[in-house]
């Protein structure tokens, strides 16, 4: 199992009641929960960065499942765009998804579940009050959204 191919996993794997697209913050906070959580061996390495766990590996990685033509990209009004599966994507997907241990699958959808959940804010204040660590190069104060 190589990373990219849980990336792809994590964005083509569908969630009950839920668009399938992630922004990139939630495709990164998903992959860290994910390594957090799970024994992935060489898996991608994490440090603390401007919105929490950042590892700038995804996002080439990101780069390379677009230009092969397995994920494209939905732009928004601000400076970052919705990553989701395309035909070939799926195809892929599909053929990895019967190579990976079923206990790994499952993981991959309850974190997606609960990044999906959350609103930018909630999913911040739920990394950074679970991995400390990760959030002292914050450049959000959470404490100053609560009430």
């Amino acid at each position: 199992m190589k990373k990219e191919e849980v990336l792809l996993e994590l964005i083509y794997l569908p969630v009950e009641n839920r668009q399938n697209m992630m922004s990139p913050i939630q495709i990164m906070k998903s992959m860290f929960l994910l390594k957090q959580e799970s024994n992935l061996p060489e898996f991608y390495d994490f440090e603390p960065y401007l919105y929490g766990p950042c590892s700038y590996e995804i996002y080439s990685d990101l780069l390379d499942l677009k230009n092969n033509g397995l994920i494209d990209t939905i732009p928004t009004l601000r400076d970052w765009e919705y990553y989701r599966i395309t035909k070939n994507g799926k195809v892929t997907a599909e053929k990895v998804k019967q190579d990976l241990d079923r206990n790994l699958i499952d993981k991959i959808v309850e974190i997606k579940e609960s990044v999906l959940s959350k609103s930018f804010l909630k999913l911040l204040e739920y990394v950074y009050e679970k991995y400390p660590e990760y959030s002292i190069n914050s450049i959000i104060n959470l404490k100053g959204f609560k009430k």
